[in-house]
């Protein structure tokens, strides 16, 4: 007698062909059966080898968009990290900077020195000036250096200048209008807006793709 797998290997294929009269003449001749029992063998044979075959369709697909929504899924967990990593470090520098005029004195100094920093690189040619304020406070000479840079074309040495001294820490001084900072709130601003709308829309993507791959 034929092996039970082989026939049941044999029925898909002429079933996939489109030859069922074939199918049902294949189980009467191995089985002994009348046409009608073998219609319902054919039916019970065909019903056993769908699940598989279905199944062996849908691993791979599966797979593929699985990993697609996860990769999504992670670039916008990354981009909502950078995104509150840049509102955090501009919250801070905002704070520490309005806390500091809040409470600073302002006086009269000079810029005693204009100082430009070598390249990193010698491509780059952008310049980083930094200026060297000289101020007196509480009868005391202090020289403070900025830690941002400047225009150079908007500063020169022995200019008169209004200065912010913070007098729990006079050592430190700035200028009012300091518009370098403005510039970091903005640049750090649009940063933090840009990873946020990066993430909701990977997010959106990773959802879509496995709705996709699940339908």
């Amino acid at each position: 007698m034929n092996n039970p797998k082989d026939i049941k290997e044999q029925v898909r294929k002429l079933l996939e062909s489109d030859q069922r009269y074939q199918a049902i003449r294949l189980i009467q001749n191995t089985y002994g059966v009348n046409e009608a029992e073998a219609t319902r063998l054919l039916e019970t044979l065909r019903k056993d080898a769908a699940p598989a075959n279905a199944t062996q369709k849908q691993i791979p697909t599966k797979g593929c968009g699985g990993c697609a929504s996860a990769a999504l899924k992670v670039g916008s967990i990354l981009s909502l990290l950078l995104g509150l990593l840049f509102l955090g470090v501009t919250a801070f520098f905002y704070y520490f900077y309005e806390d500091f005029k809040k409470d600073a004195t302002p006086v009269r100094g000079i810029i005693d020195e204009v100082k430009i920093a070598p390249p990193t690189q010698a491509t780059d040619t952008t310049q980083s000036v930094f200026l060297v304020f000289k101020y007196s406070f509480q009868d005391t000479v202090y020289t403070c250096q900025t830690i941002t840079s400047y225009p150079k074309k908007d500063f020169q040495a022995k200019d008169s200048v209004t200065l912010l001294v913070n007098p729990a820490n006079p050592e430190y001084a700035s200028l009012p209008a300091d518009e370098v900072m403005q510039d970091f709130y903005l640049i750090f601003g649009i940063a933090t807006a840009v990873m946020l709308v990066i993430a909701l829309v990977l997010w959106f993507l990773s959802r879509a793709t496995k709705s996709a791959t699940t339908a």
